[in-house]
């Protein structure tokens, strides 16, 4: 009993990350083009209901999405897709919005998380505007957000009429530079939240884990991708670290999944005031629901995968619930050797 009272205590110290309580089953990563499922660059997914899920691309010519429908297994795994359609507007845009995160409203129709314009419009069941938006505070504006770190995220409360987003990395009034491997601080996020009338109605501070990638590659990214509302007390945050070498070899995609209650956090009182000046019991508390990493080795694993879209899937047995989560190939974008791949992935979720 003592020896094994000791071994216990050596373990907590030696692997706390692992004994830090996991509230999630991680299934396998899903390749869509399996099903048939066209290449894209799936950068949010939205539940509609009766299987049917909608992907938005964040570099499509046209507002809308694709429709796909997703079946489970009994375990909790993603069991087949299928592809059903693309939703697509009939008016051409002039250049891509850059929509990063979608909702689905239940009364049937849909808001998307615009990065390019710093906008969140809502679209028709046709994928038409409709000329209503979230009225975003001014902070959130284009002059002060840092090049490709604006709205990443969008998550929906259909219980409540309430709507969340965040920035990817901190606002320019709030954060000095982005976080990176040459500037290893956590970054600082304003949670916005906003009302059935589609007004702003609270901000909570937000602070992220630090980089922990050592060396920037070709292509670096890093900060909150996703957010998704599984329940009143439940609000879940992904946090992104992607790097990309310059010969891709070692190209590596951690995300860590965060549980925060809002009912038990105080919002900001002074939102003018920058998030690097508030106390730090300002910032909300947050719990680690899981952790994964995915990889790119030239000898060993590919299964790079960069994700950046999150929605519910059905109820489990046993007040669990199955997750969703989406990651953006890049068109599937690679060469005569490599590929990255439209994956999905489950997570058997107990809130």
């Amino acid at each position: 009993m003592i020896k094994k009272t000791i071994l216990d205590i050596l373990f907590v110290l030696l692997f706390p990350v692992v004994l830090s309580a996991q509230e999630a089953t991680l299934f396998k990563q899903h390749n869509m083009k399996r099903w048939g499922i066209p290449a894209g660059n799936y950068s949010g997914i939205t539940n509609i209901g009766d299987g049917r899920y909608a992907l938005v691309s964040d570099k499509q010519d046209a507002d809308g999405w694709a429709e796909v429908s997703i079946s489970f297994l009994p375990s909790g795994d993603i069991g087949e897709g299928l592809f059903t359609d693309n939703i697509l507007s009939k008016k051409s845009l002039s250049k891509s919005r850059d929509c990063e995160g979608i909702a689905y409203v239940p009364e049937g129709s849909f808001f998307v998380a615009a990065e390019s314009s710093q906008q969140i419009l809502e679209l028709s069941p046709n994928g038409e505007p409709t000329n209503r938006t979230l009225a975003v505070p001014a902070c959130f504006g284009q002059n002060n957000i840092f090049p490709n770190y604006g709205f990443e995220s969008l998550a929906y409360n259909k219980e409540k009429g309430i709507f969340w987003t965040t920035t990817e990395q901190g606002l320019r009034t709030d954060v000095s530079a982005p976080s990176s491997p040459e500037n290893r601080t956590p970054t600082l996020l304003r949670l916005q939240s906003f009302d059935a009338n589609l007004k702003p109605l609270h901000q909570y501070a937000y602070k992220t884990d630090s980089p922990v990638i050592k060396k920037a590659g070709r292509h670096y990214a890093f900060g909150v991708s996703e957010m998704l509302v599984v329940n009143d007390t439940t609000l879940l945050v992904m946090e992104r670290e992607m790097n990309i070498p310059q010969r891709y070899n070692r190209a590596k995609c951690n995300i860590r999944i965060y549980s925060i209650n809002p009912e038990r956090q105080q919002p900001l009182t002074d939102t003018s005031k920058a998030l690097s000046e508030q106390d730090e019991s300002a910032f909300v508390s947050k719990k680690l629901v899981c952790s994964f990493s995915t990889n790119f080795r030239l000898f060993g694993k590919k299964n790079l995968a960069n994700y950046e879209g999150m929605c519910l899937g059905p109820k489990l047995e046993g007040n669990r619930q199955s997750i969703i989560l989406v990651a953006d190939s890049q068109n599937r974008a690679g060469n005569a050797f490599y590929h990255l791949k439209d994956y999905v992935k489950a997570l058997d979720f107990r809130p």
